[in-house]
């Protein structure tokens, strides 16, 4: 960048010295040619002879006007190439100064892109632990409940005792199906084993036991091409959206669309949510949820684009962008 800026530097310099030079010879030219046609045409006599004339109305004392007025011509003209000097400097300056701040401003946006695909990698790994707490001790202690209440029951003739049992085998059922739920939330299915398109069908399936309406899939993918942290973004995009919708959006049908698209140098995934519900606020920093904001930064991370906009005739349309380059 430095060595383009200094050869264009040069360059400039070079096209500035030709002008002046330019400038100089046509001058140069102008003053003989008029000092020819001067001489063939004699015209200070005539000029004499033309004045002598109007001597009532001191018309030869014309030339003194003339040259005071070329003097103060000049005087003016170096007072603006002065000014166009300073004012050429003091934005020559604002521009060093405007380079120098673009420059701060992408670093803070890579260093802010790498900060938050940090803590996203920190997040899902502490949604990996913390499901496998679940799994191994929350899990492990529900199954053995269930197990001994079970032996309980069976073992037990207390009609007083019995209800009891029940209530409370009742009760841990419901923590296991709990427990599940979160499990699932909590952590996605292996991308690696199944790929996104099977975790998105894993994912649909499960989110239409909560929903009433009709849902519309389309995947268009090859999943071996997909980088893994586009991959988990995209799914994460698309669960949040699924809950919001089963929340706020009173939809009776939704479409999902994730396509991708490959041109020579540039390839993209795209996520597209779409329902027919009620809509929804625009601006999502006033929502309570802090679910779309995370999304949202975890896309502008990879360099891609967050959208969410109302859906015509209703209902509301979220829309995914990230490029990736290719898995070979």
């Amino acid at each position: 960048m430095e060595g383009l800026q200094q050869l264009k530097h040069h360059t400039d310099h070079n096209q500035r010295k030709h002008s002046i030079k330019r400038d100089v010879v046509w001058i140069t030219i102008s003053s003989l040619i008029t000092y020819l046609v001067a001489s063939y045409l004699d015209l200070a006599e005539r000029y004499i002879d033309w004045t002598a004339l109007g001597e009532f109305y001191q018309l030869d004392e014309i030339i003194f006007v003339l040259l005071v007025f070329c003097a103060g011509l000049i005087w003016f003209s170096t007072r603006r190439i002065s000014e166009l000097s300073l004012s050429l400097k003091h934005n020559l300056a604002m521009q060093a100064e405007l380079s120098q701040n673009n420059k701060k401003i992408r670093q803070l946006l890579n260093d802010k892109q790498a900060l938050v695909q940090r803590i996203a990698l920190v997040r899902e790994s502490e949604r990996d632990h913390l499901a496998s707490e679940l799994h191994d001790i929350f899990g492990q202690h529900l199954a053995a409940m269930d197990a001994n209440l079970t032996v309980a029951l069976n073992q037990t003739d207390n009609p007083t005792l019995q209800p009891i049992l029940e209530s409370v085998m009742d009760s841990t059922t419901v923590l296991r199906s709990i427990t599940r739920n979160k499990l699932r939330h909590l952590k996605p299915p292996s991308l690696d084993s199944i790929g996104l398109k099977g975790a998105v069908r894993e994912l649909v399936s499960e989110w239409k036991h909560a929903f009433q309406g009709s849902e519309h899939l389309s995947l268009e993918i090859q999943d071996h091409e997909i980088p893994k942290a586009v991959a988990l973004s995209i799914y994460r995009g698309l669960q949040e959206g699924l809950r919001n919708i089963s929340r706020h959006a009173n939809a009776d049908q939704v479409f999902i669309y994730l396509h991708q698209f490959r041109e020579p140098g540039n390839a993209c995934i795209q996520l597209k949510l779409e329902d027919d519900g009620q809509g929804f606020n625009s601006n999502i920093e006033a929502q309570q949820g802090l679910g779309l904001i995370s999304i949202r930064e975890r896309c502008e991370a990879l360099d891609g684009e967050f959208y969410i906009a109302s859906r015509q005739p209703q209902g509301t349309c979220l829309t995914i962008t990230i490029p990736y380059d290719p898995i070979i």
